[in-house]
């Protein structure tokens, strides 16, 4: 009886599979982390006619280099490579469109858009990608004229516009250090995002990247979202003080969590004024304690272990004294310990 072939090549695995492995591989993190100032690495980017996309915070060359293993790879990995665009500038978000035009099949693959500016090209890119599902934008300053009329502001309109057309399940919020929400872009952005809730019946989830404050832009906002039809989850970074925002959003009844975070640290004191005042009221409280991981001190890593990670056992506690009692151990001997090798 011949007995069942098994696969010799990753080329001979089922595409089911290799769509996975490949997603573990070319799918890039949501946030991308800062490059370090002295790096000097140009940006890559290929031609239109090749796979065009952003170079990553490390090398382009590792998701890159997947594809280009066999056609079997790039025709599995290309939709999967393209389910996240990281548009920094408006000079990637253009190139990225050029290749959206020159391939509209890409455009379908699109789901999530990071922007880390307000531009023209990135709208263009919201527009040609009908199927997106998941938009994080950074707000800036409009440069041109910051406290000016927001009519001028042509970048942030088509964006907004561009938002429209969009049926949104998940929506992240962020701003750079000196955008203030007193600034015309910012505002602008807020009033047309809060126009644009009740048209993303399937919200989700929303995640304010910034200590959110009560304004006349803000709270607007915060009563759309308490009546938006599937929103599950907020996520926001830990006010410094009391507002009431995130109490508006907890009456909405389709909200499952309130997941607050502190950058740097893992959980946060809930002796903080903020969470002093949350526990007076009941239901937000409940969805913060869902939601969000909690410490009783000030969240510093505990420094790494010196410990082996496998326990000694008894008969092995014997051999080891057996050894030290040796005159090889005065010899630079290696001495073997259960969990890796170490040389004394």
């Amino acid at each position: 009886m011949a007995s069942a072939q098994v696969p010799t090549s990753l080329s001979s695995f089922p595409e089911e599979l290799l769509a996975r492995i490949l997603a573990d591989c070319v799918t890039p993190p949501q946030v991308l982390p800062v490059r370090p100032p002295w790096h000097t690495q140009s940006i890559f980017f290929p031609r239109p006619s090749h796979l065009a996309r952003p170079t990553p915070h490390t090398s382009t060359r590792a998701p890159l280099s997947l594809l280009l293993v066999s056609r079997q790879f790039l025709r599995i990995g290309t939709p999967i490579y393209y389910q996240t665009l990281h548009l920094p500038t408006a000079t990637h978000a253009a190139r990225v469109l050029e290749t959206l035009i020159a391939q509209p099949v890409i455009a379908d693959a699109v789901r999530c858009v990071v922007l880390g500016c307000v531009s023209l090209e990135g709208a263009r890119v919201l527009r040609a990608c009908e199927k997106i599902e998941d938009v994080d934008i950074c707000m800036d300053v409009y440069e041109a004229n910051p406290r000016g009329d927001a009519a001028e502001d042509q970048d942030a309109q088509a964006l907004c516009d561009a938002l429209d057309r969009l049926d949104l399940k998940h929506l992240t919020i962020r701003r750079i250090s000196d955008a203030y929400l007193t600034l015309t872009r910012p505002k602008y952005l807020l009033e047309r995002i809060t126009k644009a809730v009740p048209g993303w019946f399937n919200l989700e989830s929303v995640h304010y990247a910034f200590k959110i404050s009560s304004t006349p832009a803000t709270r607007p906002l915060a009563e759309a979202l308490s009546h938006a039809p599937k929103l599950r989850s907020l996520k926001a970074q830990l006010p410094e003080i009391w507002n009431e925002l995130f109490l508006t959003i907890s009456t909405n009844p389709t909200l499952e969590q309130v997941a607050l975070y502190a950058e740097g640290v893992d959980g946060i004191l809930h002796t903080t004024m903020y969470m002093m005042e949350a526990r007076k009221h009941a239901h937000l409280n409940e969805l913060i304690k869902v939601g969000t991981a909690r410490t009783t001190a000030a969240a510093v890593p505990s420094p790494p272990s010196t410990r082996p990670s496998t326990p000694l056992s008894a008969s092995r506690v014997k051999e080891v004294a057996a050894e030290l009692m040796t005159p090889g151990l005065s010899q630079n001997v290696p001495l073997h310990v259960a969990g890796g090798s170490h040389v004394f």
